[in-house]
């Protein structure tokens, strides 16, 4: 565990070389262990691999004395090692060396949503979160979210009314509780068997710069991410872009064109950076708990009658379908390239075509022609 912390200290190394170290010599450990030699081999910047002596042993003084902190502040530390550690995470290229925690990861689902919005959510964004929070309470998932005021809240809240374990993932040492207002809510988040976690050691001073950082762990920590309300610029759309970086499917729910805190959703759906979200039962079938989609249903019909669905397709719809018969799946960004469609005019036709199950979306913005049928 020490050897972890220290990594997590040591100046110089940020995530994800850190990871790349991990990697390359199978632990912290056997990581201090080595030369400057063997580390400059292994890829670590000379500079760094020259003065790693003296940088290490300031690193094991603070990793030492965060131990101390945590243990009298009653804080568990996971090293990226760690059973306990969530394996969503855990494969991120930037993944952090430890997580400091409480609460119990261990009652986590296999399927993560993290729903994330701007502080300054209406009446509307409440409303679809609390929403579709309640259609998925059946559902074996977990919401993750960032504690904060606005969208934040209502998913915490929500969750804990349909007794769906939530997770709060904050950018600051967990000895205290951003904002105030609630610390109440992180007290009932860890009574009713959800987590506090970050990757900031405690009395770590609240920067602007440190949300980022926090940010790609909320996606990092989930299957899916869906974006309730939010500006063009903030918080919520650039946990979309981490999420998109890690292949995860980004949900976003529109809104009207003239709503401030619509306008983050619609461009997220008008770039195909997310697929449009029109009920919780896009996120049950996107995690595998809805019925049949149409596209299953069309394939095991075609499979029974032993013969392929035939489907005329509009001349919009073919020029994209000649493209998946070159290339299946595709990216909206190479079926923009090879069709030479704007893609504010491809994703309602992509959407045509999910709904008449003839393709079917896919993590990382792509989609995938399905099997059954034919073109006339």
């Amino acid at each position: 565990m020490l050897d972890y912390l220290a990594l997590s200290f040591l100046e110089g190394i940020g995530p994800r070389t850190a990871n790349a170290i991990l990697n390359h010599f199978g632990s912290a450990s056997a990581f201090f262990k080595a030369d400057a030699d063997t580390c400059r081999q292994a890829g670590l910047n000379k500079e760094i691999a020259d003065h790693l002596q003296k940088l290490t042993d300031e690193a094991y003084r603070r990793a030492e004395e965060q131990l101390k902190l945590t243990q009298e502040h009653h804080i568990r530390i996971l090293c990226r090692e760690d059973a306990e550690y969530p394996n969503a995470l855990r494969f991120c290229e930037d993944a952090p060396v430890v997580l400091y925690c409480k609460g119990n990861l261990s009652k986590g689902t296999p399927h993560g949503i993290a729903i994330v919005g701007t502080r300054r959510a209406t009446s509307y964004g409440q409303e679809q979160t609390e929403q579709m929070v309640e259609c998925l309470k059946n559902d074996n998932i977990h919401i993750v979210s960032g504690l904060a005021l606005g969208i934040d809240t209502f998913a915490h809240e929500a969750s804990l009314a349909n007794h769906i374990p939530t997770w709060a993932v904050l950018a600051h040492g967990l000895e205290h509780i951003y904002p105030e207002q609630n610390r109440d809510l992180a007290d009932r988040i860890l009574e009713q068997g959800g987590a506090i976690l970050s990757e900031m050691p405690l009395f770590t001073v609240i920067k602007s710069g440190l949300f980022p950082r926090r940010n790609r762990i909320i996606a990092g920590l989930a299957q899916v991410t869906v974006v309730v309300e939010s500006a063009i610029q903030g918080g919520a759309m650039h946990t979309a872009r981490e999420a998109d970086s890690y292949q995860r499917t980004v949900f976003a729910v529109p809104g009207r064109n003239i709503d401030p805190w619509s306008k983050g959703c619609n461009f997220l759906i008008r770039t195909g950076k997310a697929v449009l979200l029109q009920s919780a039962e896009d996120l049950r079938r996107e995690l595998g708990y809805s019925e049949l989609s149409q596209g299953d249903l069309f394939a095991q019909l075609s499979k029974e009658k032993g013969a392929g669905i035939r489907f005329m397709p509009t001349p919009e719809q073919k020029v994209l379908l000649d493209v998946f018969q070159k290339t299946n799946p595709v990216s909206v960004d190479l079926l923009q390239e090879r069709s030479g469609k704007p893609v504010h005019e491809m994703l309602p036709v992509l959407l045509q075509l999910e709904m008449n199950g003839i393709i079917k979306s896919l993590p990382g913005n792509r989609y995938e022609q399905l099997a059954g049928f034919t073109l006339d």
